[in-house]
């Protein structure tokens, strides 16, 4: 255990400069998975909306 501590120590102290491009990376990885799934969210409202509206004009000119 006393080992594997001042290996996490050592890793710690040695990462400090990965740990900013972990997190800048992290932030640029987030952003891009939000924008992909913006997209399909998007995508999907887009379809489901377009379908409620075609339903509803059929509706109306059937009715009318």
């Amino acid at each position: 255990m006393h080992g594997l501590m001042l290996y996490q120590r050592f890793g710690r102290a040695r990462s400090l400069r990965s740990d900013r491009a972990e997190r800048t990376l992290g932030r640029y990885v987030a952003t891009g998975l939000r924008l992909e799934f913006g997209r399909y969210v998007a995508t999907e409202l887009e379809l489901e909306l377009g379908r409620d509206v075609a339903i509803e004009r059929n509706t109306r000119s059937v009715a009318s």
